[in-house]
């Protein structure tokens, strides 16, 4: 016992080594790689540990020397079969003979019945999902290299094999079986949070794709129907015409507004910019506030533009761009269901155009502020959230980026900021299409 406290430096630093190996592998090359390519790598990984724990080894006062390459050997066997376990016994051999440490033949006997205790221990370990069974699994493997050792030194050096040794063997084999079980256990508790981590994403995907189609659905179901209802409503021989055109632009609008649904989600899945002009963004702010004045006008809210004298020029999409403006301004406009006050600036900051948006509505928390953009998310009782998710996906196709700043019950403001662009580019300029 009085050996090891004298050489904990040397046992710790082992431990640790052999320990950094591991989880390096672990954690970031294991779930990255194929099942051949990760049983080279914990070769690897547990050969050179190996190579390690015999460099930095311990000398009794007997003159025995002890390591624990039986850690990294056991580990690395059991993680990486049987192929493995003989590729670490050759390592492990190879190197007591570079050592020229006598008693080669002694080590070959060991390591031999080793494996062969693995060999049975290997298809064990890798059928039980159960951590505890892996974990005894583990610990058996290491009271029989223990064991084996203990055996050999008994048979071959009796003279050598005091008590104080024996105190030593009993000692290396609660500290061996409890780095086996650190091992093994924060292995398999990595794993499977790795595995659960992976599931949790495959089912906020099918959440997300779930949310998504029925939104769709919902959106596109209703002016279907209705178009559907007055199309039927057609077949009545005893209709006027002028009933006829009511029925058929009833109908007309119904499909106009699923082509629309229809397009925002294509906008959101893709947001390409495909014909990409030089805005001015001071005509372009002013052509989207006569299309959504008479909607704050009917919700009683009056707008206020506050734009600076000289004109800002980005490169986009000017339908796009349109579609962005209007989805930003009618979600304001919709946030304040009593009336209110919006305020609109435009300005050039830093390179960047920043659209400011400020209503006078009912605000938001900071766990909405952070949910905005996301499939199926909206302050609205009856909203989907796609016209937000429109906006994010359009401007983030622009190379610009949002900022929301929100208090309940005073507003929210929504900047927008986007790269500037000159006004009009020379011939040689080429505007490349943005993704």
């Amino acid at each position: 016992m009085s050996t090891i406290l004298d050489n904990l430096q040397t046992i710790l630093l082992t431990i640790f080594l052999v320990y950094f190996c591991f989880s390096i592998f672990f954690k970031y090359i294991e779930r990255r790689t194929n099942k051949i390519t990760n049983e080279i790598i914990i070769a690897l990984v547990s050969g050179i540990s190996i190579v390690l724990c015999m460099t930095f080894s311990i000398t009794l006062p007997t003159g025995y020397t002890f390591d624990f390459r039986q850690v990294p050997f056991i580990v690395g066997a059991l993680y990486g079969g049987h192929r493995v376990a003989v590729f670490l016994l050759s390592i492990l051999l190879f190197y007591r003979f570079f050592l020229d440490v006598p008693g080669i033949e002694l080590s070959l006997t060991i390591y031999l019945m080793l494996v062969l205790s693995l060999w049975f221990i290997i298809p064990m370990f890798h059928k039980t999902v159960n951590i505890r069974k892996k974990i005894y699994l583990a610990i058996l493997a290491s009271f029989f290299g223990l064991f084996y050792r203990m055996t050999v030194a008994i048979i071959f050096h009796p003279a050598n094999f005091t008590l104080d040794c024996v105190g030593f063997f009993i000692s290396s084999l609660i500290i061996q079986s409890i780095g086996i079980f650190f091992f093994v256990f924060f292995n398999e508790k990595s794993r499977k949070d790795a595995i659960l981590a992976k599931e949790i994403g495959k089912l906020e995907k099918l959440r997300t794709v779930s949310d998504i189609a029925a939104s769709i659905s919902h959106e596109v179901r209703n002016p279907l129907t209705v178009t559907r209802g007055f199309i039927q409503l057609l077949r009545d021989p005893n209709l006027t015409d002028k009933e006829k055109n009511r029925y058929i632009d009833t109908a007309v609008v119904a499909l106009d507004q699923a082509e629309s649904t229809i397009s925002d989600y294509l906008t959101f899945a893709k947001p390409t910019l495909e014909h990409i002009n030089i805005l001015d963004l001071k005509k372009e702010l002013a052509y989207t506030l006569k299309i959504v004045e008479p909607f704050a006008t009917l919700n009683d809210v009056h707008i206020i533009e506050l734009c600076q004298d000289t004109n800002v020029y980005i490169a986009g999409e000017e339908q796009k761009m349109h579609q962005c403006l209007v989805n930003l301004i009618k979600n304001a406009v919709e946030a304040m269901p009593h009336g209110g006050k919006l305020t609109i600036r435009l300005k050039e900051q830093n390179g960047k155009a920043v659209i400011t948006v400020t209503d006078t509505g009912t605000g938001m928390t900071d766990e909405q502020i952070e949910r905005l953009g996301t499939p199926y998310f909206s302050t609205k009782e009856k909203g989907t959230g796609l016209g937000t998710m429109v906006v994010y996906s359009i401007v983030k196709a622009m190379r610009g980026e949002i900022k929301v700043e929100s208090e309940i019950g005073k507003g929210t403001s929504f900047s927008i900021m986007i790269p500037t662009t000159k006004p009009f580019p020379s011939l040689n300029e080429k505007i490349v299409s943005y993704s």
